[in-house]
C-alpha cells in the first residue's frame, strides 16, 4: 500500500506559507538556485523561512524510497540501493514541485492541485526511470537488469500521468514528444561520444531537450485551461530556459563529461579534444578560455530574454518567475565560477 502522508500533505502546506507571504516564498524557492551543495535545512534556516514550508519538504524523500521499494519489491530486489538511483535528482526538483503547485493553484487547476500527491508519485517514477537509463547508458558495463528496470518505471509514470492529467489525443502527443526530444537527445549524445559534439553553435536551444520530461506536468495541464493551441510556444518557452540550465550543467560537469568522451556544447570550436589524454587539465583549459565561457554566458542570457518576451506575449505573469529563477541562477553561478561581472558583458546581437 503507498501511504505517502508527505505527498499528501506537499501542495496545501506550500499553498499555506505562499499565501501568507509571497515575496518571502519566492526568496525561498530561488535560495537553491543561487548556491551551490546547500543542504535542504540549511537553505531554510538561512532564510529564516517559516517552518510551515519546512515541514512541506520534510519526509518527501522517504516516501519516495518506500515506493520504489515497494514497486521493486515484487521484482525480486530494491531499487533504492543502486547507485545508478540518485535520489538527488528528486531532491534538486524540490522547488520545481513548489512551483509547479503554485502555478495549478493560480491557474484555477484545483482538481490537478487536490492530486498532488499522485502527481508527485509520478514524478518519483520519471526521476528514477529516467536517471537510472542515463546512468546505464553512461557506463562502461551497463546493467541490463537496470535498463530493463528503468523502462519499466518509465512506462509507470507516464500511466499515472496520464490517468491524472487525462488521456486525449493532445495529451498522448505531448507524452510522446517529450518522451522522444530526450531520447533523440541522448540517442545523439552517446553516437558522437569520444568524436564530436551533438550540438551546434548556432543552436543552443537543442540543450534544452535533455530536460523534456521535468515540464511535463506543465504541457499536460495546457488542454485543461484551453490553450491546447499555444503547445508549441510554451515548449519553446521551456526549451529556452531549459537549456540555460543545462549550459550551466555542462560547465560544471565539464571534467566528468570528457572523461567518458562526451563533448558537450561548452567545447564546441575544440574539435581536437579526442587528441588530450588528460580530462582534467582539458577542463581547466577550457574554463581559463574568458572568450568561450563569455560567449556561453552571453548565448544563455539571450535564451531566457527570448523566453521571457514569449510569456509578455502570453500574458503568463507567473512563469516568467521561473524564467527569473534561472536567470539568477545563470549569473550567480557565472560570477562565482568564472569571477564573470555580468554588468561589464555587452549583450549578443538578437537573432
Amino acid at each position: 500500500m503507498e501511504k505517502g502522508k508527505a505527498f499528501e500533505k506537499f501542495a496545501p502546506a506550500i499553498l499555506q506559507v505562499y499565501y501568507r507571504d509571497k515575496e518571502a516564498f519566492w526568496a525561498a524557492v530561488m535560495a537553491p538556485f543561487l548556491a551551490n551543495n546547500i543542504s535542504l535545512t540549511a537553505w531554510l534556516q538561512h532564510l529564516k523561512v517559516d517552518v510551515g514550508l519546512l515541514s512541506a519538504f520534510r519526509g518527501l524523500d522517504d516516501d519516495a524510497r518506500q515506493l520504489l521499494q515497494e514497486f521493486s519489491a515484487p521484482l525480486g530486489f530494491d531499487i533504492t540501493s543502486w547507485k545508478s538511483n540518485r535520489l538527488q535528482y528528486f531532491k534538486d526538483a524540490y522547488p520545481v514541485f513548489a512551483f509547479l503547485a503554485v502555478w495549478m493553484d493560480e491557474e484555477g487547476l484545483d482538481d490537478f492541485v487536490a492530486r498532488f500527491g499522485d502527481i508527485l508519485r509520478a514524478g518519483v517514477f520519471a526521476v528514477a526511470g529516467y536517471g537510472i537509463l542515463d546512468a546505464n547508458v553512461d557506463s562502461s558495463s551497463p546493467s541490463p537488469v537496470e535498463i530493463l528496470t528503468a523502462q519499466a518505471l518509465i512506462a509507470e509514470y507516464e500511466t499515472r500521468a496520464l490517468q491524472i492529467f487525462g488521456i486525449s489525443a493532445v495529451n498522448l502527443e505531448i507524452m510522446q514528444r517529450m518522451r522522444t526530444l530526450f531520447l533523440n537527445a541522448e540517442i545523439k549524445e552517446k553516437s558522437t561520444r569520444g568524436k564530436s559534439s551533438p550540438y551546434r553553435l548556432d543552436n543552443p536551444k537543442d540543450l534544452g531537450t535533455k530536460g523534456a520530461n521535468a515540464v511535463t506536468p506543465y504541457m499536460l495541464s495546457l488542454e485543461r485551461l484551453g490553450k491546447a493551441a499555444l503547445v508549441d510556444d510554451y515548449w519553446e518557452v521551456f526549451l529556452l530556459f531549459g537549456a540555460a540550465i543545462q549550459m550551466i550543467d555542462d560547465w560544471e560537469d565539464l571534467e566528468n563529461d570528457l572523461a567518458v568522451g562526451h563533448y558537450s556544447y561548452v567545447t564546441l570550436g575544440s574539435d581536437s579534444l579526442h587528441n588530450l589524454k588528460n580530462p582534467k587539465k582539458t577542463a581547466h583549459l577550457l574554463r581559463e578560455d574568458k572568450i568561450r565561457v563569455q560567449e556561453t554566458y552571453l548565448c544563455s542570457k539571450e535564451m531566457i530574454a527570448q523566453a521571457r518576451a514569449i510569456l509578455a506575449r502570453l500574458d503568463d505573469s507567473l512563469l516568467v518567475r521561473l524564467v527569473d529563477v534561472t536567470e539568477a541562477r545563470l549569473d550567480a553561478f557565472f560570477r562565482k565560477e568564472f569571477k564573470l561581472n555580468p554588468g561589464e558583458l555587452r549583450p549578443l546581437a538578437s537573432s
